[in-house]
């Protein structure tokens, strides 16, 4: 198995004093929290807005949490009072309002427990996605759970020596699914039914440009994957990134520059330059079988419930609001899944965290205990990112519009099965990937009255299913306080026309654009 090095964690170890000197200067108000980010964001941490308090961000590849990590999470939260937890479009943890000591104190308990956030942000490699029903879902071609622990490990080695122009994002996808964008990262890889992965790079969202990756080579084996990963990392990205220029900094604009035959090959030339230079392949650890069984099938009665692919067993779907649970309903499932034997936590890229091993009898107890901070209807299932009132970088509410809109559908009573998961981003930075959703909204401004007001542009009709990809172009600009009324509207239109959003919009795209304008 490819592991984690003990010279990467002491590499790690030794920058501590690094982050805990910024720290305490940002907390005495030394270093604007500009300056701060360019630090702390090399350790996972940013300060919030009004540089009163800081996040945590926790790298979990592919999302994965395991039992003795719910643990450990379960009694850090409960002993730090830590009153915000988000399940990032990242699929990891982050940890919110924390005080000096807080984070300075979570940061070294968590490197010793084996989390690292060192990496998880700034130019660096992020946290690895994937989909993450990896290795349970019927139908996948195959458990991509040992190249995913492999490439993760191998990745998590390179962090302390790269010098990359950006981040640098890479993702899995099982064939089946791309809720871990392995096809728009700046590299992906999507399995195959024989059992490879096709390689995709050059991927990536964002106001100056958005694209899907360029197929470079198909049928690479797992082992092989360890030579794209930095041979595109040290010959393409710290090649030709742009250093000079952080808005076209990032690993799509190299591909701009050269054309994308001319990337093709150089990602080519790059993964045999590693291949040849001494860079090992991966060293693939199987998975243990799970000796856990109990089948009943009255289970699925419950739509939060399903089958996995291995016989008598189930995952729970928990989708909180803009994957924001709440704290004690959170505390507990860690609790509770954490006693339970070979259970994960899998967060997902649209904030979804899926439990899975459970047994039938498992599997209704974890949804019963989540039940009440849970999504039930689609347009409940949307994502958002934290927003304006955490994010130093946000321009929007994100968070709190898309809580404030759950809350309005509800209260009005009205039926909204037709309306859609949408996914708001609260700022250029496109976190919620808006231009990939069927109905997605990006913060932005408008004047009213002469007034500067918050806004949200708006897209409709995009995809990130694999194979079906698809990016939209915004449409009309609706100020937030004028959200609720177009929800509303939207919700009574297609309730006439007793149609889903996502079959009704094709065959109606201009009495949408009248409807979005109506209210811009």
């Amino acid at each position: 198995m490819t592991h984690i090095t003990e010279a990467t964690k002491e590499n790690i170890r030794k920058q501590f004093p690094v982050f805990q000197e910024a720290t305490r200067a940002f907390y005495a108000q030394e270093l604007p929290p500009a300056k701060y980010k360019g630090t702390s964001g090399q350790f996972g941490s940013y300060g919030e807005r009004g540089a009163k308090a800081s996040m945590l961000r926790l790298r979990f590849p592919a999302g994965a949490i395991d039992t003795a990590h719910m643990q450990f999470l379960a009694q850090v939260i409960s002993q730090y009072n830590v009153q915000m937890v988000h399940f990032t479009t990242g699929e990891a943890l982050q940890l919110h309002h924390l005080d000096e000591q807080t984070v300075l104190a979570l940061y070294q308990k968590c490197f010793d427990a084996g989390i690292y956030c060192y990496g998880a942000g700034g130019d660096n490699p992020r946290n690895m996605t994937a989909s993450p029903l990896h290795g349970v879902e019927k139908g996948e071609p195959f458990d991509m759970t040992p190249a995913i622990k492999a490439a993760a490990n191998f990745l998590t080695n390179l962090i302390p020596d790269l010098k990359l122009p950006r981040k640098y994002k890479i993702s899995f996808s099982n064939g089946i699914d791309n809720e871990g964008h392995a096809t728009f990262k700046d590299m992906g890889f999507v399995a195959r039914t024989d059992g490879t992965f096709d390689v995709y790079a050059g991927g990536g969202f964002g106001v100056n440009g958005s694209r899907f990756g360029l197929l470079i080579r198909e049928q690479v084996s797992a082992e092989a994957l360890s030579w794209y990963i930095e041979g595109y990392a040290r010959n393409v990205y710290m090649k030709y990134g742009d250093y000079q220029h952080r808005g076209t900094a990032r690993s799509r604009f190299i591909r701009d520059k050269l054309g994308d035959e001319k990337f093709r090959q150089e990602v080519l030339d790059a993964a045999e330059r590693a291949k040849n230079s001494g860079v090992l392949p991966l060293e693939l650890e199987p998975v243990p079988v799970l000796k856990k069984s109990g089948k009943d099938d009255t289970v699925l009665e419950n739509p939060r419930i399903h089958a996995q692919k291995q016989d008598g067993l189930y995952y729970v779907e928990y989708k909180p609001t803009g994957g924001v649970p709440d704290p004690a309903v959170f505390r507990k499932l860690l609790e509770t899944a954490g006693a339970l034997q070979g259970t994960e936590l899998r967060l997902n890229a649209d904030e979804t965290c899926y439990i899975i091993n459970l047994t039938a009898d498992e599997a209704r107890t974890i949804a019963a205990l989540t039940d009440g901070d849970t999504a039930h209807t689609d347009f409940e299932h949307s994502v958002s990112c934290i927003g304006a009132t955490v994010c130093q970088q946000g321009l929007c509410d994100s968070h709190g519009t898309l809580a404030r809109l759950i809350k309005i559908l509800q209260e009005s009573g009205e039926d909204t099965r037709y309306l859609p998961k949408c996914h708001f981003s609260g700022c250029p930075s496109t976190c919620a990937v808006q231009s990939l959703a069927p109905l997605g909204f990006r913060g932005a401004f408008t004047l009213i009255n002469g007034e500067r007001a918050s806004a949200f542009q708006v897209y409709a009709n995009g995809s990130y299913a694999y194979g079906k990809e698809r990016i939209s172009e915004p449409l009309a600009l609706i100020p937030t306080a004028r959200l609720p009324k177009f929800f509303l509207a939207l919700n009574e239109t297609l309730l006439k026309a007793k149609e889903p959003f996502t079959s009704w919009y094709p065959n109606h795209k201009e009495e949408f654009l009248a409807l979005a304008k109506k209210f811009a």
